[in-house]
């Protein structure tokens, strides 16, 4: 059953107690933290629960809880280092084994976003890296990320000609593009030419965006816009109370993605994604 697209979740809702005082913007400014937000993109997975550990010390976390396809967090602050993403079906105990597990290393000043993209038999675990640097007054910057299954590749055009995504496969994201602030017309058009959408869309003036491609509730595609990170000085409005330990593997313990993934997480070429090693699925 589909749940509404890119619902809100509300971070007081969806970080668990752990007894540590949310972090202000002004007691945590983005030049000396990593910001960092959810988001569930696979369309046939069933809701989920997502942890974050961090390996500096401290327990395994619950992070986000209930996400479901199309939904993204809001941002939250997070402390540089190293950590890992896992995600278990929605009211398995913590100490089940996670049915997706990924690493990445956040970096200070800069802003991700952590997913789970694909199909259920091919669902992996990706960091995006976002934008904190708006544009211009009279701009924004737009990208697109493509996370239609019914939709093998799309092109995504603006109607004052912009192309914003050529043949993007799914699960893939471009990089960003510049557009004149103001509403703007935005057209997905796929294989499949029934299965071609358009939605206005309302660029702010010095906004930083996403586009999202979407398998539709009741069929067909749905194109829906989320802001990133710019203006990050003031965006998060806590922080995410994640440590080591817990049921979070160790480096160099019996699983060799963590060698080189920690300290490598370099972007792929023109795609904007880290795609790490998928441990299994998540069952439906």
């Amino acid at each position: 059953m589909r749940i509404p697209l890119l619902r809100i979740l509300i971070a007081a809702g969806i970080v668990a107690a752990a007894g540590l005082p949310a972090a202000t913007a002004s007691a945590a400014p983005v030049e000396q933290n990593a910001m960092i937000r959810g988001a569930h993109l696979s369309p046939d997975t069933t809701n989920v629960d997502v942890y974050l550990t961090a390996f500096s010390g401290g327990t395994t976390t619950l992070w986000l809880s209930s996400v479901g396809y199309g939904d993204v967090s809001p941002y939250e602050w997070l402390k540089p280092g190293a950590y890992a993403v896992s995600m278990r079906p929605h009211g398995a105990a913590a100490s089940t084994p996670a049915a997706l597990s990924w690493t990445f290393t956040a970096k200070a000043g800069h802003a991700y976003t952590a997913a789970g993209v694909g199909m259920n038999k091919d669902l992996h675990g990706i960091i995006i890296e976002d934008e904190i640097n708006p544009p211009p007054a009279g701009q924004g910057l737009v990208r697109v990320i493509q996370a239609a299954s019914r939709a093998p590749h799309a092109d995504v055009t603006a109607e004052n000609g912009t192309v914003l995504a050529k043949s993007v496969a799914f699960s893939h994201t471009t990089p960003y593009q510049h557009l004149p602030a103001g509403n703007v017309k935005v057209t997905a058009q796929v294989d499949d030419a029934s299965l071609n959408t358009s939605a206005m869309l309302n660029i702010k003036s010095s906004s930083v965006s996403s586009v999202v491609l979407l398998d539709g509730q009741q069929g067909g595609l749905d194109l829906r816009m989320i802001p990133d990170a710019a203006g990050a000085a003031t965006r998060p409005l806590g922080s995410v109370p994640a440590g080591g330990g817990g049921t979070a593997p160790r480096p160099g313990h019996g699983n060799p993605t963590w060698a080189w993934a920690i300290g490598a997480t370099a972007l792929v070429a023109g795609s904007g994604l880290i795609a790490l090693r998928r441990r299994r699925t998540v069952t439906a």
